[in-house]
């Protein structure tokens, strides 16, 4: 007897479950046509298809929404729109990652301020020796120079080697002088460089 309701059972349980099953199986569509008239079918006609649609149960519930498909304007509008979002999100997490490096190296504003100065110092050092050596070449030429013009006045000849001095000195100090300009553009790209991470510093100092 305990057999036969087991049984009995069983066969209920599985009757209920294959009715659940049909019930969510079943659907319907619901698309509108041509004259705007919504239509409830077994199907969708290919021709609605990129109108959209949704798909129900027999009970009526919204089981699925195909949305309708986008125009070429509106697919353009998308591809743009996704692009300026993922160029901003790219920018943030550079941003982050920079405010990051930065504050590993500066604590506060007066640590920006200290290795800027210390920077320039030494950029100034360079520069005040490289023009201390222009003015001692400078002494040489002149030196050269008035050599070459006693020889002249004392009817001499002036050799080959004393005017490839002269022009050795000449060029050692137009290249010093070349140094020294990228020098004061390496001082002034400091300047400007640490100019934003001080102005950036403050601000992430201030939140």
């Amino acid at each position: 007897m305990m057999k036969f309701w087991l049984r009995y059972l069983s066969c209920i349980f599985g009757l209920v479950m294959l009715s659940q099953s049909n019930t969510v199986a079943a659907e319907l569509y619901r698309y509108k046509n041509e004259d705007g008239v919504t239509v409830l079918d077994s199907h969708v006609p290919a021709r609605y298809v990129k109108n959209g649609y949704a798909m129900l149960s027999l009970d009526g519930r919204v089981l699925e929404v195909v949305p309708r498909a986008l125009t070429e304007k509106e697919i353009r509008e998308r591809d743009r729109r996704l692009a300026e979002e993922e160029r901003t999100a790219r920018d943030k997490r550079e941003r982050e990652i920079a405010d990051q490096n930065l504050l590993r190296l500066y604590s506060t504003p007066s640590d920006v301020i200290r290795a800027r100065d210390a920077k320039i110092a030494s950029i100034d050092g360079m520069i005040n020796t490289q023009e201390g050596n222009i003015q001692r070449l400078e002494n040489q030429k002149r030196q050269q120079e008035s050599a070459l013009a006693d020889i002249e006045r004392s009817g001499g000849v002036i050799g080959k080697d004393r005017l490839a001095r002269i022009r050795n000195i000449e060029n050692r100090i137009a290249q010093i002088q070349s140094e020294i300009e990228k020098k004061q553009e390496e001082k002034q790209g400091l300047v400007t460089s640490y100019a934003a991470d001080l102005r950036r510093v403050k601000e992430l100092y201030r939140k």
